[in-house]
């Protein structure tokens, strides 16, 4: 029997983890999951609505730490998990602390690796940062290459990876994605039902401060300019993020609400008209439900969906946003309609049954 460490810290990891925990099993492997407690909360959340509880939970984060201190803390706590399992492969997800260090400790261990969601590059080592600098050197370490689409394999053969440690699987949310869609509906989010919901999120770590209350301004001017929409911002646990909220706050079509799971969030992300964000791995899911989306960022590293006509780049300017919006939502705009068409660049719902399938024929 094959043994999987699955490590995981964030709302992100978990949703596009969890489609293998049952993929693996089917297969005759053993799934261990380790949660790091990177965003606790907010994966906890993630874990409940697929059912899954961690064997190991570890306890890494520290009121106000640097970033050197939580890799730190994550590769030696990561380390000891790999030692104790003693697994055939460990799997990480992403760009994130937990999937760095995670991986850096497999590597050092000698333990083979798999990266889950491998070869997206912005090409800017810190746009967004640090999470180019997650992936790429993630790729280094790697045994096994699963990249969602055809572009990741492009990018890592151009950075010298051998072709045989590469497939190209698809994106895993996609599977959580549907999964998500066949629920039956969760608790209605109270909208008026005369008003069209948008979403808006951002969090990015580069766009603190000035920039991301811009972002802000543009959403009130947005929402002032069209009497028929509100707005659904999820609130971020980080505090320095919420005080970029203040110029969009006190009004009546601005809806802050606690980040939902997965599950109520793929659902009100489906009845969305719109999605403006800063965020990396909702641009898969909007652009597999053909939602217009705004990508305040000058660089994305899901270049397949502005390619596939789902997302546009804004950058980060207040009035580059609002431009944006304006273009989307005037009366019969032929861009909204050219945009709102959905696509399956990033998968088809089976990655994880691939990923399953390689994982346990190693």
């Amino acid at each position: 029997m094959k043994r999987i460490l699955l490590v995981m810290g964030t709302r992100p990891e978990a949703i596009k983890l969890c489609p293998l925990i049952p993929a693996l099993e089917t297969r005759g492997a053993e799934p261990i999951v380790c949660a790091t407690g990177q965003h606790r909360e907010l994966m906890e959340e993630a874990l409940r609505d697929f059912r899954v509880r961690p064997q190991i939970t570890l306890d890494v984060m520290r009121q106000g730490q640097p970033l050197t201190s939580l890799c730190a803390r994550l590769t030696e706590q990561t380390g000891e998990v790999i030692r104790r399992t003693k697994p055939d492969c460990v799997v990480v997800q992403g760009d994130t602390a937990t999937a760095f260090a995670a991986a850096l400790s497999a590597f050092y261990e000698g333990v083979c690796m798999a990266h889950v969601e491998a070869g997206l590059r912005t090409h800017r080592m810190r746009s967004p940062f640090p999470e180019e600098y997650h992936r790429r050197a993630i790729s280094l370490a790697a045994d096994l290459h699963f990249a969602p689409t055809p572009t990741g394999k492009r990018n890592l053969t151009a950075e010298g990876i051998d072709e045989k440690k590469i497939f190209v699987v698809g994106n895993t949310v996609i599977d959580a994605l549907y999964r998500s869609l066949q629920q039956p509906v969760t608790a209605e989010w109270d909208l008026p039902p005369r008003l069209t919901p948008i979403l808006f999120t951002a969090h990015r770590r580069e766009n603190s401060g000035e920039t991301m209350r811009g972002m802000f301004r543009a959403l009130r001017r947005i929402i002032e300019a069209h009497p028929n929409l509100i707005a659904i911002c999820p609130r971020h646990t980080n505090p320095s993020v919420r005080e970029a909220y203040e110029p969009a706050e006190g009004h009546d079509r601005i809806r802050f609400v606690d980040p939902p799971g997965p599950v109520r969030f793929h659902q009100l992300l489906a009845r969305c008209k719109l999605v403006l964000t800063d965020s990396g791995g909702i641009q898969e899911e909007v652009t597999a439900l053909g939602i217009p989306t705004i990508v305040m960022r000058y660089a994305t590293e899901r270049t397949e969906g502005v390619r596939a006509g789902c997302l546009m780049l804004s950058g980060t300017h207040e009035d580059g946003i609002y431009a944006a919006a304006q273009a989307l939502l005037k009366p019969d705009s032929e861009l909204y309609a050219a945009m709102n068409r959905p696509s399956d660049i990033f998968g088809d719902g089976k990655s994880a049954e691939r990923i399953a399938e390689i994982l346990t024929g190693l």
